[in-house]
């Protein structure tokens, strides 16, 4: 069972979702503009081994939030903050996407509250200094940023995306909807306007990791936000790194259409036991 709690750090109030006391703890870190909700088919399998701790990141979900104060740092110091009021033990830490560069931050910062670290396809190219108008992504994140910002209703939001997600089932449109319609538009500027990256050298963030890390790679051809050259890069920075390349998926690795939850977490089940 799981049970949603709310924790304040003092700067923010972070909503999260607790399972069962059943081993260590295991920290999941959704992406931008979603919501602890998108580990909910995942979470079954990990928590019968594990102590799973879902977040809502500040300005997404329940948490709270902090307008202008969107950077991967600042993200960092709520995790931080989460893991010591949860326990004096060093947690577990998966993230997808923003959540894996919020990961490598936390890794690097503080590598005592960090025993392992699951990097499911993080977007390394959006956060190395270039402008990020140049990635594919721009324009979805700008569109996003502004149907989140003109108020619409979750019924509304999600025939405006059904409009922009041709082919995709009404249920997974809807879901999508639902995290667009509690997220704090800023969240999108910071990103696009290149602002979230203080005090975040990527190289030497990723060099400064000492825990086992698992680093997860789709297809760029497929929607894969981590190009071959970036994976590779990233792995001979990592000094306790795996990489595992999954050609037949894109970004979203564990979750939703055209994924593969079931490799997904046969990976991580048994890197995970391997810490």
């Amino acid at each position: 069972m799981l049970t949603e709690k709310t924790f304040d750090t003092g700067t923010v109030a972070i909503n999260y979702a607790e399972g069962p006391r059943a081993g260590p703890l295991l920290v999941l870190l959704h992406g931008i503009g979603s919501r602890w909700q998108v580990f909910l088919t995942t979470m079954p399998v990990l928590t019968q081994r594990w102590h799973v701790v879902a977040v809502d990141l500040r300005g997404h979900g329940r948490s709270g939030r902090v307008p202008g104060r969107y950077g991967l740092m600042e993200y960092v110091e709520d995790v931080q903050a989460l893991i010591r009021h949860l326990g004096d033990e060093p947690a577990l830490v998966i993230g997808h996407s923003l959540g894996a560069m919020i990961s490598i931050g936390l890794a690097s910062e503080t590598p005592s509250l960090v025993r392992a670290l699951v990097l499911e396809d993080p977007p390394l190219g959006a956060f190395d200094g270039r402008p990020f108008a140049v990635r594919p992504e721009y324009a979805r994140f700008v569109a996003t940023r502004d149907m989140a910002a003109e108020g619409h209703t979750l019924d509304e939001l999600a025939r405006l995306l059904a409009e922009q997600m041709p082919g995709q089932d009404l249920v997974t449109v809807r879901t999508r909807a639902a995290s667009i319609a509690q997220i704090d538009p800023e969240v999108f500027t910071m990103v696009v306007e290149n602002r979230a990256a203080d005090r975040y050298d990527l190289g030497d963030r990723l060099r400064r990791i000492a825990c086992p890390t698992l680093l997860l790679q789709g297809n760029p051809a497929l929607g894969g936000a981590l190009s071959d050259e970036e994976a590779r890069w990233a792995d001979s920075l990592l000094a306790r790194g795996i990489l595992i390349q999954i050609p037949d998926v894109g970004h979203q690795i564990h979750a939703g259409p055209g994924t593969h939850p079931i490799r997904f977490e046969k990976l991580v089940t048994d890197f995970l036991e391997t810490v």
